[in-house]
């Protein structure tokens, strides 16, 4: 009973507190920051710490989408990068890849901030498949994906119900059934319930799951929060 009753606390603090920081940084003249974390980070948050074998061998025949990926398809220890070497069908969706990027001091800064490790390449193998889009028009068929990925995009940076709602929408669309979406950091279950109707619509096309994860002692890198899964019935 106290751990059901402080997590969703701790996580409601957390989540707060991530919102006031991108809050606040959205105000600023600098634009949205653009990462680029490892494979390590993204097994850690989204797959139990599995190893980068296990993780590439359950994705293997799979079409993965990660949302807001940010520099992820030009750093060599990406996750973006390690499931093209095993021509594992991964896309990168994020607005800013629509240009590609020019890279200076402060974008690699950025990636080595979040701890990316690998090489920065602006003419990394793979491009093609990181798209210049925004999550509510994804360039996928109906009933076509098996995973859609989000660090940080969702929840963190938006908050408008009517936004979610058409991205929730796309997400659904394009999942195949059972196909699901997960997304990290989250708030507790309860503060997601959309108001609309026809968002409460749209949410009912999913089983949702939560799972509490992050690490005090990395609370930046990795904030205690939740990581909601979303399950296309």
């Amino acid at each position: 009973m106290i751990k059901s009753t402080i997590l969703p606390l701790v996580s409601s603090l957390v989540y707060s507190a991530v919102k006031t920081g991108t809050g606040v940084y959205g105000l600023s003249p600098f634009p949205i920051v653009s990462t680029g974390r490892s494979f390590e980070y993204y097994r850690k948050i989204f797959f139990e710490n599995k190893s980068e074998h296990q993780v590439l061998t359950e994705l293997k025949g799979k079409v993965i989408a990660d949302i807001g990926c940010g520099l992820t398809p030009y750093v060599s220890d990406s996750m973006f990068q390690a499931c093209r070497r095993k021509d594992i069908a991964f896309y990168g969706i994020d607005p800013k890849l629509e240009n590609g990027f020019k890279f200076g001091l402060l974008d690699m800064l950025k990636v080595r901030i979040v701890g990316g490790g690998g090489k920065i390449d602006p003419d990394a193998r793979g491009l093609e498949k990181g798209i210049g889009t925004l999550a509510d028009d994804l360039p996928f068929d109906d009933d076509s994906v098996d995973l859609v990925l989000s660090n940080y995009a969702m929840y963190a940076w938006i908050n408008d119900d009517a936004i979610l709602e058409g991205i929730f929408e796309e997400f659904h669309r394009v999942l195949k059934p059972g196909g699901k979406v997960m997304i990290y950091p989250t708030p507790h279950l309860i503060t997601q319930k959309p108001k609309n109707a026809s968002f409460r619509e749209i949410m009912s096309g999913f089983e949702i799951e939560q799972k509490f994860g992050g690490d005090t002692l990395l609370f930046v890198k990795y904030p205690p929060a939740y990581m909601t899964t979303y399950i296309k019935r």
